[in-house]
């Protein structure tokens, strides 16, 4: 009987092993014919593609902290800046335009050119982005901003142009898009924390001779390797983008991978002409007082977000050094995106934790508007405890910004409707009125301070 029972023991574990054999094979044979179904160099022409996408101005931004100390405009150079990005959105509003009234629809030509022009400016911007001029009897960083607007132009058009234009491949290609995308933001920031501001800096005298005034100034450690390097590494990539776009254009493989559409995809994903639409045939339902909700959530985290944040950012971290505010502006703009990622995870985000999490974000962004309003001399100053929490408030905000932009986009997207088209209105009349209303406030009244680190020095 033992040995029977032993038999059949090792019978059923023989079974056993037969199917798992034949569903790994099944398996890796369906791996394989999904790879096989896809062109991997395609895949790195369309992440490369992608990746030009935005890191022109993601670029510049993570060299604040090494340009804030010789800009003329000091610490409200952010301001500057954000209030050129959101000019740039002269880009999307020209295009869509130009496609409205004209016959003469040549996108693959337009891009051609601004990436080009995204490369020409980075590569350009590395070797004059100190030069200056006088403007209005003030001076100001001419070279450095200009060519900045150039390649914010190229970010802004990139999200109706870029993207659009990816339909005309096949939609596997789509992630590796947005994974490149992505990237645009992760790789300035990685390659901008290696690099490093060189530490904090050190008061060195300078008394002119026979004087009896000690004087003295702010001496900066030099980083691992120079903003010139960094924007050449910048311009390579931009380069590494155009020609990968005109790989995607000239190689056989990647036209083998185009797509003909049919005349129903020839318009926008979103119906512009509908009304807003709260109750749909298609079985999308929203209530009006949700709708109108969500809208205006979305323009306070915008306004935040783009327009406020970061242009006192300077403000709030320079007091605690440099690197302190190094490391909040890498690492803050990682947070962003990685919490956005969440949304592959969460694929309908309730309401309710968007409500308690945009609570979160208020909360944290007046934490460090206070701390901008405290500036020069903002609590736990040259202590540990205070960089850290000024770095982690930053990241936290951050990345709680990105989840709920994520999440609010989430559950629009379902609209056949005009609500994606309000949620990129409400967007960027946010962003445009924070931006507008901070810079007013840092520029023309004395609500925020800079801060010297050798001013106690005697």
């Amino acid at each position: 009987m033992s040995v029977l029972a032993n038999e059949e023991f090792i019978k059923r574990i023989l079974n056993l092993g037969i199917r798992c054999t034949e569903y790994s094979a099944r398996h890796n044979k369906m791996l394989t014919k999904q790879l096989s179904n896809r062109r991997v160099v395609v895949d790195i022409l369309v992440l490369l593609f992608g990746l030009g996408a935005w890191i022109g101005i993601n670029g510049i931004y993570v060299q604040l902290p090494l340009l804030v100390n010789t800009a003329p405009e000091g610490w409200s150079l952010p301001a500057h800046m954000v209030m050129l990005v959101q000019f740039a959105n002269l880009g999307p509003i020209l295009y869509t335009l130009y496609i409205k009234y004209t016959t003469w629809a040549h996108d693959k030509l337009i891009i051609y050119g601004m990436l080009a022009a995204a490369v020409l400016s980075t590569f350009t911007l590395a070797f004059v982005y100190s030069k200056t001029s006088v403007i209005f009897n003030n001076v100001h960083s001419t070279a450095l901003l200009s060519l900045m607007f150039v390649t914010a132009l190229v970010g802004c058009t990139s999200s109706v142009l870029f993207m659009p234009y990816m339909r005309n491949y096949r939609e596997i290609y789509l992630v590796s898009y947005l994974v490149g995308e992505g990237l645009s933001g992760f790789v300035p920031s990685t390659v901008a924390l290696i690099q490093g501001v060189g530490g904090n800096p050190a008061c060195k005298n300078v008394t002119k001779a026979g004087s009896s005034k000690l004087e003295f100034e702010p001496f900066y450690p030099e980083p691992r390797f120079s903003t010139e390097i960094f924007f050449i590494f910048i311009a390579t990539l931009l380069f590494l983008s155009f020609l990968s776009f005109l790989g995607l254009n000239k190689l056989p493989v990647a036209i083998g991978e185009r797509v003909k559409l049919p005349s129903s995809m020839e318009t926008l994903p979103t119906d512009t002409r509908a009304p807003p639409s709260y109750k749909t045939n298609s079985g999308w339902t929203m209530s009006k007082r949700t709708y109108y909700y969500l809208l205006t959530m979305m323009a306070v985290v915008c306004f935040l977000g783009h327009g406020t944040l970061p242009s006192i950012q300077s403000y709030s971290c320079l007091p605690y050094g440099n690197v302190a505010y190094h490391l909040t502006i890498t690492l803050a703009s990682m947070a962003g995106p990685l919490a956005m990622c969440l949304g592959f995870i969460i694929k309908s985000p309730k309401i309710n934790l968007l409500s308690g999490l945009m609570a979160l974000v208020i909360l944290f962004s007046c934490f460090v508007l206070y701390l901008a309003i405290k500036s020069p001399t903002p609590p736990l100053q040259h202590t540990w405890v205070g960089e850290l929490v000024v770095v982690l408030s930053w990241i936290l905000v951050s990345g709680l910004i990105g989840f709920v932009k994520m999440g609010i986009t989430t559950l629009f997207r379902p609209d056949p409707g005009r609500g994606l088209y309000y949620t990129g209105v409400a967007t960027q009349i946010g962003s445009l009125i924070g931006a507008i209303v901070t810079f007013v406030l840092v520029n023309y009244t004395k609500t925020f301070d800079s801060y010297s680190p050798c001013d106690a020095v005697h």
